[in-house]
């Protein structure tokens, strides 16, 4: 179906088929389409409410122009950003603390709506985050962890990168990412937005192949575990949907308001975690700590929340020199050792 056809049927109001949906992208990801249509049909995309089928279409042609890496027994905790809180990189925080006992491929990329995007987080850390494909593996094995530069995995996007920066609101895109790890991750946390966007999402999800993924949406409205009220979580195996609420204030007994939990920029995230993992930041500590629980269950390795988040205490004291070990391997320790010389101080 050719794109101005593809655009009318749009503003009708009418739904494409998942496969009209990936004809659709594979024309956008390779270029086919001048930006001024790609503006017009992401536009009325988003006009009409993209449907499951709609993003699995374009998630599948996403997949397919990434550049692949075979590492399945993984976990990711990529999420949709986009909630407007501006949190400390807690879905990363938990991904580096997970990676002690269980593989983690993180994908991620630079901040687009928050104040630190993973990308931005590591960097600051001092890990090299242009990692490419043959050494992402070598990581992997040796380390526990890799970080997949989404910029660097899904070269087509360029194709459409000035297309969004031009229009300046959420499109179909900003939900493809988290489903579209290049190293295949069969299992994943994965914070959204929305309620409505949750649900959206877990109907994308069923068929997609994971062994187990969470997606989530905590009270007041964070991409991430709540630490104040209930978290909404949706878990996806194979085909098959669960859906469930947990409310930490009932294992671990705090409450913490995400307004204890804002930063201006990755150096203070990066400070307040360091800071976290000795104690002296308690509220970023249970913040951690209720992230870590879930997705050490998404891991199987605890087999409820709450022995998630009793074990959660161990992972985070072993933080610090996980990390350190981490940018060892592949970053520049120095920076490290200056963040966490500013973290002690």
């Amino acid at each position: 179906m050719e794109a101005r056809e593809i655009l009318r049927k749009l503003t009708e109001g009418i739904s494409l088929t998942e496969e009209e949906s990936r004809g659709l992208a594979d024309m956008i990801m390779e270029g086919s389409i001048q930006e001024s249509l790609v503006a017009a049909i992401l536009v009325a995309l988003k006009m009409k409410g993209e449907t499951a089928e709609e993003i699995k279409g374009f998630v599948k042609s996403m997949r397919e122009h990434a550049i692949k890496l075979d590492l399945k027994d993984t976990l990711d905790t990529a999420g949709t950003g986009g909630d407007g809180f501006g949190t400390i990189n807690v879905s990363t925080a938990a991904a580096l603390a997970i990676s002690n006992v269980f593989p983690v491929a993180k994908h991620g990329n630079r901040a687009a709506s928050s104040k630190s995007g993973s990308a931005d987080f590591l960097e600051t850390l001092g890990y090299n985050i242009t990692v490419p494909p043959e050494r992402a593996t070598q990581l992997i094995k040796r380390d526990n962890f890799v970080f997949l530069f989404a910029q660097l995995y899904h070269p087509s996007m360029k194709n459409v990168a000035p297309v969004r920066k031009l229009l300046g609101i959420r499109t179909i895109f900003n939900l493809l990412g988290p489903l579209a790890n290049p190293a295949g991750s069969k299992r994943q946390v994965m914070g959204v937005y929305s309620l409505s966007i949750m649900r959206k999402i877990a109907q994308t999800s069923a068929g997609l192949g994971y062994s187990k993924l969470l997606i989530l949406h905590g009270e007041p409205g964070l991409d991430e575990v709540s630490p104040q009220g209930k978290t909404y979580i949706t878990e996806v195996k194979g085909d098959k949907m669960e859906e469930m609420d947990v409310d930490f204030r009932d294992i671990s007994k705090k409450e913490v308001p995400p307004s204890r939990l804002l930063v201006s920029d990755s150096t203070e995230s990066a400070v307040r975690v360091l800071r976290a993992c000795r104690g002296k930041d308690p509220d970023v500590n249970h913040f951690i700590r209720i992230n870590v629980a879930v997705a050490l269950y998404a891991a199987d390795v605890v087999t409820d929340f709450k022995e998630g988040y009793e074990f959660s205490e161990e992972l985070i004291l072993k933080l610090p020199e996980k990390i350190e070990s981490i940018v060892k391997n592949n970053g520049d320790l120095s920076k490290f050792m200056k963040i966490k010389e500013i973290s002690y101080g």
